[in-house]
């Protein structure tokens, strides 16, 4: 959504600026043509220069790039362990396997360039490049498994055969490939490399042969797949959801945030380490305060379960130890992250990389959250985008800020003895933290795992983690705004492309039509809003039909006019 003119320009657009920069310049010294014919040094200085990292075989995705912490297994690949791992059988040691691992690892480089700068996509968005996630996802499961099996079978043909390692793939090979979901598209990105001139080793289209070989073996008919998004939220459990989500951020949150920010002096005398201690404090603090809800009145229970880390047993009230005070925490963190997702109907990407001071308010006084697009962005740190912010959002991004303020306090307490001196506040950068009372919880770490914190979440405040039969997953909830909106609004499509930031409509109406129900519930909209509108239009024509000397059909025209003013007669 584009703010007004008058807003000032935010960090994030400056820092899209510069990785717009960045990639002009990486293109001016290696055109795409140029990608294919790079050797190891030229490869290494274009994958740094990109931001990748400069190590030869080691294809880095760092979170600038992406906005967010991803799982480790695709933030730092190997190229060559993913080729050794993908070799059908592990042949022996030899200087002709080193030499063929070496020529994939440079290959996969110059493949992974080439769709991170040039017209990668084949399905959506064509002419776009790859994001960052999509392209390490790809090179994790896909392509290095066509680069094994190509190396393989030149360890296996004669050099007459080695046209390349796609080249060289037979029909057999091909079809055992494409068993492996999604492996055709990168063959078929592969094939559009090649017929544009920026690649010179693709699927040689004489084997695939439309008619079948009698001589050869029968070709297996692969099952069909049909992929299966995820579903709006049921209306019923976002009815019965909603009320608990508010009642966590607007009443538990403030008491909560107030407990926590006074831990620091509230334990500054005492060794915190010692779980009686602790306990002791707690219940001095609510000795001394008693928590209330919005309208002041004293909460002596909260109105739903909040249930405990087990998910078994209720959380005390007041709570009387430290494990019940962290699952608090995760459950007001997770009432934070539902509102944002309703609220913004934002990507996780970018839901994700939201900074601490991301609320701005424009000159007219709307506030509006700034953050960035990297599914769709042609600028390499992602594309400056701009969501209006209601209030409820405000409210919720202010509460998540200081929930994880307070906690970067804490943390250090416990790492100091009494003798140490004043508290320590660590410099976060993260805005969502890795909060709950488990083992590897650690609030100065970013969150990994949004979904979980959702259905973590649900199950806390006494709710299926599956409404609908699926799990709550941060998709959901940007399908589920697409939904109530093309519902609620005729001209939809419009509207909800520059809400969730589509480029074309068509992605937007495959958001609402996800289903014939949905479509039927939305045509059903439509037509009573159509008939709403055209109430004012009949009142008109039939006033005048009855009054002498009245402009003709009301004063409205168009062919339609009289059809309807001899439909309003046959009536009466």
């Amino acid at each position: 959504m584009n703010l007004p003119a008058d807003l000032p320009v935010s960090r994030a657009a400056a820092a899209a600026l510069v990785g717009s920069r960045r990639r002009d310049e990486t293109l001016l010294l290696f055109p795409l043509e140029s990608l294919q014919y790079l050797d190891r040094d030229s490869a290494v200085r274009c994958q740094a220069m990109l931001g990748h990292g400069d190590r030869f075989g080691r294809w880095e995705t760092p979170p600038a790039l992406v906005g967010r912490r991803i799982s480790p297994n695709i933030a730092i690949l190997s190229f060559r362990e993913r080729l050794l791992r993908y070799l059908p059988d592990t042949p022996p040691p030899s200087d002709s396997l080193d030499a063929l691992i070496d020529e994939g690892v440079l290959w996969m480089t110059r493949y992974a360039l080439l769709c991170r700068m040039g017209p990668a996509a084949t399905h959506k968005n064509k002419g776009s490049s790859l994001d960052a996630t999509s392209l390490a996802s790809n090179l994790l499961q896909y392509v290095s498994r066509i680069v094994a099996t190509g190396i393989a079978r030149q360890m296996q043909g004669s050099p007459s055969e080695q046209a390349g390692f796609v080249g060289c793939l037979t029909v057999d090979d091909l079809i055992e490939l494409k068993q492996v979901r999604s492996i055709g598209y990168d063959l078929k990105r592969m094939t559009m490399f090649a017929d544009r001139g920026l690649w010179n080793d693709a699927p040689v289209k004489s084997k695939l042969q439309k008619n079948t070989d009698p001589k050869g073996r029968a070709v297996p008919l692969s099952g069909e797949y049909k992929s299966t998004p995820p579903p709006p939220i049921p209306d019923d459990y976002l009815a019965e959801m909603g009320p608990r989500v508010l009642w966590v951020v607007q009443d538990l949150g403030p008491n909560l945030l107030h407990l926590l920010e006074a831990i620091p002096n509230l334990f500054s005398n005492i060794n915190i380490t010692k779980t009686n201690a602790k306990t002791t404090q707690l219940c001095r603090y609510f000795d001394q305060n008693v928590w209330r809800d919005r309208s002041g009145q004293s909460i002596v229970a909260p109105p739903y379960y909040l249930k405990s880390a087990s998910g078994f047993r209720r959380v005390d009230w007041p709570p009387i130890n430290w494990d019940q005070i962290k699952v608090l925490s995760s459950i007001l963190q997770g009432a934070h992250l539902w509102v944002t997702l309703l609220a913004m109907a934002g990507r996780i990407s970018e839901i994700m990389s939201i900074s601490r001071n991301c609320v701005e308010w424009a000159r007219d006084g709307k506030p509006y959250v700034n953050g960035k697009t990297y599914k769709l962005s042609q600028y390499l740190a992602g594309e400056d985008r701009d969501w209006p912010a209601p209030e409820a959002l405000v409210d919720a991004l202010a509460q998540q800020v200081r929930l994880i303020m307070a906690w970067e306090r804490i943390m250090p307490l416990f790492q100091r003895n009494i003798e140490d001196g004043d508290v320590l506040q660590i410099e976060g950068g993260h805005f969502w933290a890795s909060l709950g009372s488990a083992s590897q919880a650690d609030p100065t770490e970013e969150l990994s795992g949004a979904g979980l914190a959702l259905r973590t979440l649900a199950k806390r405040l006494g709710m299926d983690p599956k409404p609908g039969g699926k799990n709550l997953h941060p998709h959901r909830f940007r399908k589920t705004i697409a939904r109530l909106m093309g519902i609620a609004i005729v001209d939809s499509p419009r509207v909800l492309m520059r809400l969730l930031g589509h480029r074309d409509i068509a992605m937007t109406l495959h958001y609402i039509l996800t289903d014939k129900a949905l479509r039927a519930e939305i045509e059903q909209v439509a037509r009573e809003l159509r008939i709403m509108r055209c109430q004012g239009v009949l009142e008109d024509i039939r006033a005048a039909l009855h009054t002498p000397g009245a402009p003709a059909f009301g004063g409205h025209g168009g062919g339609a006019a009289p059809l309807l003013s001899d439909a309003i007669k046959a009536k009466e």
